[in-house]
């Protein structure tokens, strides 16, 4: 151990001078790449407020959002119009084989920012949603949540071009490159499908008219149980009687089962364990490098 121990300490100058001279090279890079992530993070936390303001959200905060991710995103791409960085939005592989960090670049930027012009998009459905309640609400978080898994579908395809390219290198061999090509696009056949399946799920949910987590409660019922819900305290809206019996808001139970399964009151087990909804507006924050 102290043999490792001191090997650590004799190596561990010469890797931070490594280190260093590698962030010199790909100084603007990583400056980029620093500054594309804190925006998108900012911008889904800004996005998961407007969507729990409901209807006193503003039309002209949105607007002023909605403009400001627009040009953030215009502003990134015109400042790489020279370079490969927009081939891969349409599926085309980089004229040239991109060295191994710069199509990691590639795929980062283009991952980060197809997910900025999506948080467009919901902006919109924010708009449009603006004074939604009752199945109106929940038809919002079902756009949101549509939206969200084909943009997941389409960043699972997004690196594929670059790595393509990167693989397909005539000067590995044409045997080897052909074997490492072909195993990179059935790994990703896997994946692909996968986002596929889910996406399709999310429309099937779109197009279901029923509450697959309870039904619409009758005036009878609703007057049984008191018509005042649990979780705002005030008369009932659209009132949905769960399988458990309790009655609650559409909007107020529809929000709940956003994070939770189970019955606000009783906590029995009420919503099957289907998709993940991102009906709260929130964007997947995990980097799709392959």
């Amino acid at each position: 151990m102290q043999q490792i121990a001191r090997w650590i300490e004799q190596i561990l100058p010469f890797s931070l001078l490594l280190l260093v001279v590698f962030i010199r090279q790909h100084f603007q890079g990583f400056l980029v790449t620093i500054w594309i992530a804190v925006v998108m993070f900012k911008s889904n936390d800004i996005l998961r407020k407007q969507t729990a303001l409901k209807g006193e959200r503003k039309i002209s905060v949105l607007v002023g959002i909605t403009l400001v991710f627009v040009i953030h995103v215009f502003g990134v791409y015109w400042w790489y119009r020279n370079d490969d960085i927009l081939y891969p939005l349409v599926m085309l592989p980089p004229k040239e084989i991109p060295p191994f960090w710069h199509a990691i670049f590639i795929i980062m930027v283009n991952d980060t920012m197809v997910r900025q012009a999506a948080m467009v998009v919901k902006c919109v459905l924010l708009m449009y949603y603006k004074n939604s309640r009752g199945r109106n609400y929940r038809k919002q978080g079902q756009m949101l949540t549509v939206v969200e898994y084909l943009l997941l579908l389409y960043r699972a395809l997004l690196p594929t071009p670059v790595w393509y390219r990167f693989f397909l290198n005539k000067e590995y061999g044409s045997l080897f490159s052909s074997l490492t090509t072909g195993l990179y696009l059935t790994f990703k056949l896997t994946s692909v499908v996968e986002k596929v399946q889910s996406f399709f799920a999310a429309l099937k949910a779109l197009s279901r008219k029923e509450v697959h987590y309870g039904s619409y409660a009758t005036t009878e019922q609703v007057v049984a149980a008191g018509d005042l819900c649990a979780i705002c305290q005030e008369k009932m809206h659209a009132p949905i009687l769960l399988r458990c019996k309790h009655i609650f808001c559409e909007d107020c139970v529809s929000e709940w089962f956003e994070r939770e399964r189970t019955c606000p009151l009783c906590r029995a087990l009420v919503k099957p364990a289907d998709l993940r909804s991102f009906g709260d507006g929130s964007t997947s924050l995990f980097f799709q490098l392959f």
